[in-house]
């Protein structure tokens, strides 16, 4: 009877071809007796031992994330641009203070001393002026500041400018000076190339393609008053007859 069976079963084997060869080809497969052990085995999607799987787990990334390392150098190279960001920002509020606070000084000095009535009054416009400009460069530094304000820009903000030690000694010498026609010229000249190197300081740093949109305006607002301004003195300059 068991015999009866298996030729019945195998019968039924050979009547279905697709399952006929099903079988045939099973029986060709070579099967390995021992089995090989997992990190000899090649897998494209995972590497081609252990040791690659465990190093993209210490680089951040999934046994399988062939990326991780793509993506660590994509983050290095964007805080390597934002560290050229911040430092360009500190630059640029440490430059406009330092040309912004040898400006207001000498106009002080002018408020009081001038005599030529032009002159007077472009003192009084300066003043003002740069008083403002200190105010929105000054609040960058406060705790209220917008979050694209860089760090560099607050430290700068915070910090007491430091003045080149020849506007030092052009202060030292107007603070010193008698009012008069000698004075008048001596004022328009400082403040007409004064103004040029400020105007150079923002030209520079809207150049370099700022993300901070803050200072970014604001340069722009300063670059128009500035040319104005060397326009008025240019004509000043011609009156006093430099």
């Amino acid at each position: 009877m068991p015999r009866r069976l298996a030729i019945v079963g195998l019968a039924a084997v050979l009547a279905c071809p697709a399952l006929a060869q099903q079988v045939q080809q099973n029986q060709a497969i070579p099967y390995p007796t021992t089995p090989q052990p997992a990190e000899t085995q090649t897998n494209q999607g995972l590497g081609q031992n252990v040791q690659q799987r465990e190093q993209r787990v210490r680089q951040g990334g999934a046994p399988q994330d062939t990326r991780a390392q793509t993506n660590q150098g994509q983050a290095g190279a964007t805080a390597q641009m934002g560290q050229q960001q911040s430092q360009a920002d500190r630059q640029y509020v440490e430059q406009t203070l330092a040309a912004g606070t040898v400006s207001l000084q000498a106009s002080n000095f002018a408020a009081t001393k001038a005599q030529n009535p032009r002159v007077k009054q472009f003192a009084g416009f300066e003043i003002a002026e740069q008083n403002t400009l200190s105010d929105v460069m000054h609040s960058m530094a406060e705790p209220t500041a917008t979050s694209s304000t860089t760090k560099g820009a607050q430290q700068a903000a915070s910090t007491a400018p430091e003045l080149p030690q020849n506007d030092a000694a052009a202060m030292e010498r107007m603070s010193k000076a008698q009012g008069g026609p000698a004075f008048d010229k001596d004022y328009v000249a400082m403040q007409l190339k004064g103004h040029q190197d400020l105007f150079a300081v923002q030209e520079r740093y809207l150049q370099g393609n700022p993300q901070n949109r803050e200072l970014m305006n604001v340069a722009k607002l300063a670059m128009g008053q500035i040319r104005e301004h060397i326009a008025l003195l240019q004509d000043i300059q011609k009156e006093l007859g430099q």
